[in-house]
């Protein structure tokens, strides 16, 4: 069982508590923004109301497959200031997810690489919203210290 196969059951993330949740879109994911469009939405985020959840959660987890939004497919994780990454320590999966970091196969190292990766190809602004965003979370402990630049 993957690491994350757990989340098409929790489904905590997908879910806002007492205020609005905003999950921006950002330039490079024109998959999600031609779905937005094609259904009438906002291009520039997904608004989850307080108390509610994802307009795009479904009975097996998100229907939106691999073109949802970078804040998700980054999650448990932020994007914290001086590139820093944290992780969302209310997350169901957060201890095993840092327990796997040792072990560079393993599907938390392997997500973590590919965050890296993707926040590489963000511009500042939208590193500035990461940033903004995870002072959100619950509970945020920083995994990594590695600088996102080139």
């Amino acid at each position: 069982m993957s690491l994350f196969d757990r989340c098409a059951e929790c489904r905590q993330c997908c879910k806002s508590i007492d205020s609005y949740l905003h999950i921006h879109v950002f330039a490079l994911e024109h998959g999600l923004r031609g779905r937005l469009v094609a259904s009438g939405l906002d291009t520039a985020k997904i608004v989850i109301p307080p108390g509610d959840t994802c307009r795009f959660l479904g009975s097996d987890g998100c229907t939106l497959g691999d073109i949802k939004p970078f804040h998700c497919r980054f999650y448990p994780l932020f994007l914290l200031p001086g590139d820093a990454i944290g992780i969302d320590t209310e997350c169901s999966c957060s201890k095993e997810y840092i327990s796997q970091l040792g072990d560079p196969s393993s599907d938390a190292s392997r997500h973590l690489k590919y965050a890296r990766n993707e926040i590489a190809k963000l511009t500042e602004k939208e590193k500035a919203v990461l940033c903004e965003w995870s002072r959100y979370a619950c509970g945020v402990g920083i995994i990594d210290n590695t600088p996102t630049g080139p």
